[in-house]
């Protein structure tokens, strides 16, 4: 079982710890890893605990992740969003606030493609520092870049092309599907 070698090297795990931790003696991580023996049901639960990944996974049944699954989000943050999107080429973003009202409403469902290259005058998706990914209207000037809400009641955000990338102003891809409930 190779993966518990990986996946314990991954954790920063000696042989020992792990052994620790799933309350048996060394020898039998060891011989896991070696694939000599297989761990019982009750060492399988404190691995996937202590491994970070289902049971499923550790004995190899788990079905295949759906690469074509869009990963949706109520809210998600700049700092953990490549993290959570990973290279993924799509997610959908579920609408919270009315800044692009009325053109997209709270509650509403964006499809993001990350892949495609925006234009002046597209909606994005993009977050200001560490903030939560938002949606405005992009428009390039030749000095600088404004984000647009739709919303009369919002301001439109204006940067110099340097403090755009300085603070970062992070677009994290295009809207190009509107999914909303009736």
């Amino acid at each position: 079982m190779n993966l518990i070698r990986e996946l314990r090297r991954q954790k920063g795990l000696s042989q020992s710890e792990l052994a620790q931790a799933c309350c048996v003696h060394q020898t039998a991580v060891s011989q896991w890893e070696k694939g000599r023996t297989t761990p019982d049901v009750n060492s399988l639960k404190l691995l996937s605990s202590v491994l970070g990944v289902s049971v499923e996974e550790l004995i190899g049944t788990e079905k295949p992740k759906d690469e074509n699954r869009i990963q949706g989000f109520g809210k998600i943050d700049a700092e953990s969003a490549s993290q959570k999107l990973g290279k993924s080429e799509y997610f959908a973003l579920t609408v919270s606030d009315d800044s692009m009202s009325p053109v997209i409403q709270p509650g509403d469902t964006v499809i993001v493609s990350r892949n495609k290259p925006y234009d002046s005058g597209d909606i994005v998706a993009v977050a200001i520092g560490s903030g939560d990914i938002t949606l405005k209207r992009i428009i390039k000037k030749d000095t600088s870049i404004l984000l647009v809400p739709e919303n009369s009641v919002y301001e439109p955000m204006i940067f110099g092309y340097g403090e755009f990338y300085n603070l970062p102003v992070t677009v994290f891809g295009r809207v190009v599907e509107l999914r909303r409930r009736f």
